[in-house]
């Protein structure tokens, strides 16, 4: 196997949107960040958890009086990176 290296020349870069796409990668990790430490939106996601425990205690209490052998399900927590991806 050859060991030789290969490079873009420069119209190679402007052709493929090179400096583009990483403008645009660079943009979205920005927003990503400050989404994160925005503090309503931790707000909302943990409001979201709660309401998610609550209804799901809910189904659990229901599932037991139906079928005592019943396993009550509790689901995981919803964090920012499952919206954002």
């Amino acid at each position: 196997m050859s060991k030789k290296k290969s490079y873009m020349d420069s119209t190679s870069i402007l052709s493929e949107n090179l400096l583009k796409k990483l403008r645009d990668k660079i943009a979205h990790k920005l927003a990503v960040r400050s989404i994160k430490k925005d503090k309503n939106v931790k707000k909302e996601i943990n409001d979201l958890n709660k309401e998610l425990e609550n209804l799901w205690s809910d189904i659990n209490k229901i599932g037991k009086d139906i079928d005592p052998n019943h396993k009550s399900y509790t689901p995981k927590k919803v964090t920012i990176d499952d919206f954002i991806g």
